[in-house]
Order: structure tokens, then C-alpha cells, then sequence
């Protein structure tokens, strides 16, 4: 049932899903003059264009696509910039094209921008389409993991992968503290940076130390590029086990890129791999940062249910449903709580 996978690295993907939902694929196949593109136009993008140019392409309450400044997770600010770039049915047609134009919205073409950025969307998009198949590929090893037969998954994508990728921007803190004693330090505490029980102004402090508040991701599969020069992303390795957090900081690897497993895949196991809790930590004084996750997420009218195990514990639910009020939870810090898996566990 299994195919062409080694056993001994099933075993090893399963483990790593189940806990702690976090790890690194080496020799991915990602060439690396694709990732240096990649980052450099992510780079450019965020270095070359003024706040007033970025915001030619910013994002809206109906198109999920494009620039923001302005992102909250769980109801609290991120401090960072960013840029999403969604998939495109037709590449041959322009990005708002009716046939472009689907539930996330559409793609904010850089010819909106004032130089156009050559070569941003070509180096973006084949990024984007190696990440679709190092995640096509671990997806199959998951399946075969959980004694599946690795095209197990393969109906949820059937009528294309509804995926996104996001480049992130950390700007540098001026005078902010920031230290290795800031890992476990709680989330409130972390946001308002505060060092200790006696509240401390955040002017004081240069500003949050928190650049996503801690969150699980919502796919199936995420596939990070980390940059190598710092760490700042951290897992939560008490999540499922109640209790107060403790923060692991994920290290990036040279050469390879980051796994963590989504909520979506969650569902698929019945809850044999859990979602990882996650958070990133803000950038050092004077110091930015750059990442880029790609959600590898079904297509939008699939119906995500458990597919593993004996007893269902999840109802069945549209992807395309989840995603529109995932999304509705992130834009503004408004309205109904966010979207859970626990909202369709069953008794």
C-alpha cells in the first residue's frame, strides 16, 4: 500500500506529525537558484516599494490577496508587513480576470506597482508551483503513514489546490529588549511588552516583541522558508497536553525548509497528527527578517472529514466554508470568534 515509500521514512514522517508537528525536509528538490529568486523578489518587493506604493495593492475585506500592514492573529496586531499571492486557474489571462477572480479574490498584479518589479511574478510563481510539489509529495508519504493508500488525499485536490503563499516582512525594533529569557515569557506579556508582573510602558520597551501571536494554521500542510540568519518562530510543545505553555524555538536549517502540520490534516487523521500552537517572536533592534509560508490547502468545494482510524471524531465540513470565515477572523479584529476544528468535534 505504501508504494515507493521507505518504510523506515514513513515511520519517521508519522512521528514527526504526531509530535511535535514540526520538522525539516532536506533534499526537497527545490532548486536552489528558485529560492534565491524567490527571495530576492520578495525583498525587492517589500525595500523597493514606498508604504504609499504598497498600498496600491492591499488587500480588501473581499479579496484576501495582495499587501498588508495591518494583519491580526487571534484578535491581536502582528507586527509585520506582508504579501499574499493565491493560485491562478488561468495563467494565461491576467490576474483579475473573471476566470482569476475565485473565493480568496484574485492576485494584485506588480504592474500596479510604480517600476512594475520585473521578473517579481515569475520568480514568485515558480516558487510557489515547487512548493505545490514538495507538498503533493510529502502528503503522499502522510497518507501511507497512517496506512492509507498515499493517493488517499488525492480526491480533496481533485479540482485544484486552492494554496496561498505569504512573504513576510519583520521590520527592526529601535530600543527594543529583546533577549533569549523572552521565550517563555507569556503571550500578553510578550504583546505589551511587558518583562515582568510590575506592567512596563511599551514605549519603554520599543514596541511588542510578538510578530504573529500564537495561532495554528489553518491548511493542510505548511511548507517555510526560514530566513537562516535568526530564529524566531517557536512551537508550543504543551499544547495538547494542557497546562501553561512552553515554548521550543524551531531553529532554521541551512538548506531546508520548515514542515508543520495544519488543522485541515488534523481532521484527515482523526486527530492521530495534531496541528502544532505556534508563534513568532519580533525582530531584534536594528535587525529585519524575512519568511515566506505556503498553505497547501484542498480545493475550495471538497469536503474535509476524517480518513483515518475507526470512529470518526470530526463532522464533515466544506473547505471553501472554513477558509471564507478563516479569513473573515483574520482581516479585522471584529466580529465572531475565529473558526475552530473543536467546532465540528464530535461527542
Amino acid at each position: 500500500m505504501r508504494g515507493e515509500y521507505d518504510e523506515t521514512d514513513v515511520r519517521a514522517l508519522g512521528r514527526a506529525c504526531a509530535s511535535p508537528g514540526f520538522f525539516h525536509v532536506v533534499n526537497h528538490g527545490v532548486p536552489a537558484a528558485v529560492i534565491a529568486n524567490f527571495e530576492a523578489a520578495m525583498r525587492d518587493f517589500f525595500a523597493r516599494q514606498t508604504p504609499e506604493q504598497k498600498r496600491r495593492v492591499k488587500r480588501t475585506a473581499t479579496n484576501s490577496r495582495g499587501y498588508a500592514d495591518d494583519e491580526f492573529t487571534k484578535r491581536t496586531r502582528d507586527v509585520k508587513e506582508m504579501y499574499d499571492y493565491g493560485h491562478r486557474p488561468r495563467r494565461d489571462l491576467p490576474p483579475d480576470a473573471p476566470e482569476n477572480v475565485v473565493l480568496d479574490g484574485h492576485n494584485q498584479g506588480s504592474k500596479r506597482l510604480p517600476d512594475g518589479l520585473p521578473g517579481f511574478a515569475g520568480a514568485v510563481e515558480a516558487y510557489y508551483d515547487a512548493c505545490a510539489r514538495v507538498c503533493d509529495g510529502l502528503l503522499r508519504g502522510v497518507a501511507a503513514s497512517l496506512d492509507l493508500d498515499p493517493g488517499a488525499f488525492d480526491g480533496l485536490f481533485g479540482g485544484g489546490h486552492t494554496s496561498y503563499l505569504r512573504m513576510n516582512y519583520y521590520p527592526p525594533h529601535a530600543g527594543a529588549r529583546f533577549a533569549a529569557a523572552d521565550a517563555n515569557l507569556d503571550d500578553e506579556r510578550l504583546a505589551a511588552g511587558a518583562e515582568d508582573d510590575q506592567a512596563t510602558p511599551l514605549e519603554a520597551l520599543g514596541g511588542p516583541r510578538l510578530g504573529v501571536n500564537r495561532h495554528f494554521d489553518a491548511g493542510c500542510l505548511t511548507l517555510l522558508y526560514q530566513d537562516p540568519s535568526c530564529s524566531a518562530l517557536q512551537v508550543n510543545v504543551r499544547a495538547h497536553a494542557g497546562g501553561a505553555p512552553r515554548w521550543a524555538s524551531v531553529d532554521p536549517v541551512a538548506g531546508a525548509l520548515t514542515v508543520n502540520v495544519g488543522d485541515m490534516l488534523q481532521v484527515l487523521s482523526n486527530g492521530a497528527y495534531r496541528a502544532p500552537e505556534h508563534r513568532v517572536l519580533a525582530s531584534a533592534p536594528g535587525a529585519e527578517r524575512f519568511s515566506a509560508p505556503f498553505f497547501y490547502n484542498p480545493a475550495y468545494d471538497a469536503e474535509v472529514r476524517p480518513l483515518a482510524g475507526n470512529a470518526p471524531r470530526y463532522g464533515p465540513f466544506s473547505y471553501g466554508y472554513w477558509r471564507r470565515r478563516r479569513f473573515e477572523g483574520d482581516f479585522a479584529d471584529e466580529g465572531k470568534p475565529e473558526i475552530q476544528i473543536s467546532d465540528y468535534l464530535l461527542e
